[in-house]
């Protein structure tokens, strides 16, 4: 893995904002990849460290938002992908264990469409720490509108990119430390959602076993 990110930011040095979109693309499908990493890592390798905050606006844009925010949409629709096609043939195999059937997984994709949901994934795909891949397993389990998601999903990347390439660029060679504390952080979100939604499950079982036995 250390051999895949020093290529990475080998390859960032040499070609720039191409190799940030190769990057990117590269840390959605290797999971192991902390995520913050190749963008702050672009921040401080692409951006000059003498430029003011406003003067560094349009090099961080073009240089790393831009092809970020194109590449981490475009990995986005692997964990869509994911969720959109085994997400059906997931809870009709074990419904029984789920508590729900897809019938009532249909009743909520169709109420997820308003502007709360647009906003709910723009916000979501924004912030550093929130684990991006189960943000779009969810999208397409519920079968969100693939342009809706597309939308939202690039128009929070810019945020997420634009905050990860400043701090890159603001803390200078400290980068790689607060990329992996991210990142720890993202993983602890990512086992709290699990065990969230495992103990909603659990809870659901046994709300209808109680229900059951009354009857």
């Amino acid at each position: 893995m250390t051999e895949i990110l020093n290529w990475i930011m080998d390859s960032i040095r040499a070609y720039g904002a191409w190799s940030v979109f190769v990057g990117v693309i590269i840390e959605s499908v290797i999971i192991p990849i902390p995520s913050p990493l190749v963008i702050m890592g672009a921040g401080f390798i692409l951006i000059n460290s003498d430029l003011t905050a406003a003067g560094a606006l349009i090099p961080v844009f073009l240089l790393i938002v831009v092809p970020g925010s194109l590449a981490s949409t475009l990995g986005a629709y692997i964990g869509y992908g994911i969720g959109f096609f085994g997400g059906k043939p997931l809870v009709q195999r074990w419904k029984g264990f789920f508590g729900f059937s897809w019938e009532n997984v249909d009743v909520l994709q169709k109420r997820l469409r308003g502007g709360q949901v647009k906003m709910t994934i723009f916000l979501l795909r924004a912030v550093p720490i929130i684990p991006l891949s189960l943000i779009s397993m969810a999208a397409g389990f519920v079968r969100l509108s693939i342009t809706t998601f597309t939308l939202w999903t690039f128009y929070g990347s810019v945020l997420r990119c634009l905050i990860l390439g400043y701090l890159g660029w603001g803390i200078g060679e400290t980068y790689h430390g607060l990329a992996q504390g991210i990142d720890r952080v993202e993983t602890a979100v990512s086992l709290f959602i699990i065990l969230a939604l495992l103990g909603g499950i659990v809870w659901l079982r046994g709300k209808i076993g109680i229900s059951i036995l009354k009857k």
